[in-house]
């Protein structure tokens, strides 16, 4: 019985992401020549783009594109080999910095955060220990998570962000296992709401066998000093945390990373994580752009990015506000989700904002809960003012509209500033 439920739900999965593809909102392809600004081409229409993670402008700098070119010159397109037996030194010089960033700690380079998880996490968990995870955790995790189900290791779900539900579940079970180990997102993708790592600390101070895994891939780059990241803004890296981060969304380049609070878990992770021994290495293109934000992020440069970009998230947050748009989180970060429902009313409002002139992401299940559909959007510090003002204006517009109206029609307004770049 429980095999045709999930037979059925991921037929209605796949049906629900067929119509998506259909009707050209989701799994697009830009066109463009080359890409500059907030502007994407997509089915021949120039869009202003709020579906980029590059939230401090970085993904089209020019000094990050020669760092890539002189690394492909000096090591060719992919150094093949596992890093288990010789990786080139750019390796050495990110970890370098990135070392700096993270105040000494350990840091451990991967080629994204998902391998990152699947070197650290089934190398760190015993069957002896507990693993919880958010509900609302990314599904990189949930899928470690799945790994370590497979090794006869316990894992429970727990509610979103519920610090009451968690420290009960903590009293109750936390004596009977060596260590719990508690899987987070440090920013939530979709959402935009941020971990209560204030909360968080105390249960560390109170369950001393209490671990906390953060992924802090959309909180990386662009907050705290430096961009260390929104966790590590909020909390210091113990011995008993770890931070894995993205160096291909704010960072503007690519790859992951770990901050490993205690040197012996991270030789752990060096030495026997799978994805890191058997996988293959980040290629140097890649290491090179890498290389080269983390000079940008620890110059006073960042600090001017980083003042842009919490400008236009304010703005943001004021004129949700002001019309009114529901959404499930007022957080200060770059991400914002506005609720629409059904997957139909998600397929026609992306529609309508394609046409008129702004591309921003369909979510609906499993990104989001079952009957939460909605649009997600992203700012960086490189939209204009008036770009982010047009693009909630005409959100709102369409959204509020009675009996939410069929929305497949095309418009004939075109934002003002809608293919304008920043």
């Amino acid at each position: 019985m429980g095999g045709d439920r999930e037979t059925k739900l991921l037929a209605m999965i796949q049906a629900t992401m067929q119509a998506g593809v259909d009707a050209g909102v989701i799994r697009v392809r830009i066109t463009d020549d080359e890409l500059s600004g907030t502007n994407i081409r997509v089915n021949g229409r120039d869009l202003v783009n709020f579906g980029s993670c590059s939230y401090l402008g970085l993904g089209q700098d020019d000094r990050l594109k020669e760092a890539a070119s002189n690394a492909v010159n000096r090591f060719g397109p992919s150094y093949s080999s596992s890093v288990a037996y010789a990786s080139i030194d750019l390796y050495t010089h990110l970890e370098t910095r990135l070392m700096e960033m993270f105040g000494g700690h350990t840091v451990i380079p991967a080629p994204t955060t998902t391998l990152a998880h699947l070197a650290a996490l089934p190398v760190l968990v015993s069957r002896d220990d507990l693993v919880v995870i958010d509900i609302r955790a990314h599904a990189s995790l949930h899928l470690a998570a799945d790994v370590l189900r497979g090794q006869g290791i316990q894992v429970k779900v727990v509610r979103h962000s519920d610090m009451t539900g968690l420290r009960a579940t903590l009293t109750k079970m936390a004596p009977d296992y060596e260590k719990v180990w508690y899987l987070l997102d440090g920013v939530y993708s979709m959402f935009g709401d941020v971990a209560p790592v204030g909360e968080i600390d105390r249960l560390m101070d109170e369950f001393e066998n209490l671990f906390v895994y953060y992924d802090d891939a959309h909180g990386f780059g662009w907050a705290g000093p430096n961009g260390v990241g929104y966790v590590l803004e909020n909390t210091k890296l113990s011995d008993r945390m770890i931070v894995a981060v993205s160096l291909s969304k704010s960072f503007g380049a690519g790859g992951a990373a770990l901050a490993v609070g205690d040197p012996a878990l991270a030789r752990t992770i060096i030495l026997m994580g799978g994805t890191l021994t058997f996988g293959g290495p980040i290629h140097p293109a890649v290491l090179g752009a890498a290389v080269r934000s983390a000079d940008l992020h620890l110059s006073p440069e960042h600090a001017e990015r980083q003042t842009l970009l919490y400008e236009r998230i304010d703005l943001v947050n004021r004129l949700v506000v002001e019309h009114g748009l529901p959404v499930p989180s007022l957080d200060r970060t770059p991400i914002t989700f506005v609720r629409v429902g059904s997957p139909d009313n998600v397929i026609r409002m992306t529609k309508v904002m394609m046409t008129n002139g702004f591309f921003l992401n369909a979510a609906g299940y499993p990104a989001v809960p079952l009957r939460e559909g909605g649009l997600r959007f992203t700012v960086t510090a490189s939209h204009s003012s008036a770009e982010i003002e047009a693009m909630i204006t005409t959100l709102a517009k369409y959204l509020n509209l009675p009996d939410m109206i069929d929305l497949t029609a095309e418009s004939t307004e075109t934002a003002a500033v809608g293919t304008t770049s920043a």
